[in-house]
């Protein structure tokens, strides 16, 4: 990888529109020539395989990396022996080909982010927590020593991200 590639994390507890802001940004930056990636974090378990396909098959049978591939995509299932890998060992070798990648979840790893809050009662004690860089996406507008906008203000979202994509 010549250049590190920018990482936006997009955080927020459960159901708070983490997704939605994400699936709304996506197109937008294409629009403007950005190639896009994203990572999605999941808790304990997830399954993207499934009984009676000759992938799930190989990896139930002890395959350590199982892969299939089309014109069009490519997947990857490998396993990780009980430790999540890091963004940056993700992206090594499967993102060196974007200009950004969105992460949903991840948020105790140190890269700029955007935080999605429902109740701003709640967010004057994440600002005292976070010491790196922060921009907080909620329902109204509040008053804070950081930035804060709402989440249909993609405008100013999609700012913060191209700045982080601009360097």
């Amino acid at each position: 990888m010549s250049k590190d590639i920018p990482v936006v994390l997009i955080i927020g507890k459960q159901n708070v529109g983490k997704t939605t802001l994400i699936k709304r940004i996506i197109p937008r930056l294409k629009k403007k020539g950005y190639r896009v990636g994203t990572i999605k974090y999941n808790i304990p378990y997830f399954e993207i395989d499934y009984q009676g396909k000759d992938t799930y098959t190989y990896y139930k049978a002890g395959a350590d990396v199982v892969s299939i591939s089309s014109p069009e995509k490519l997947a990857i299932i490998k396993r990780v022996n009980r430790r999540p890998p890091s963004i940056k060992d993700i992206m090594k070798d499967n993102y060196c080909d974007v200009d950004v990648v969105l992460v949903e979840g991840y948020k105790k790893w140190r890269y700029p982010y955007i935080e999605i809050y429902n109740d701003h009662r709640h967010m004057e004690s994440a600002v005292k927590e976070r010491k790196n860089h922060l921009k907080i996406a909620s329902e109204t507008k509040t008053v804070s020593p950081i930035p804060t906008f709402k989440k249909d203000d993609l405008k100013n979202i999609l700012k913060f991200i191209e700045s982080k994509i601009n360097g």
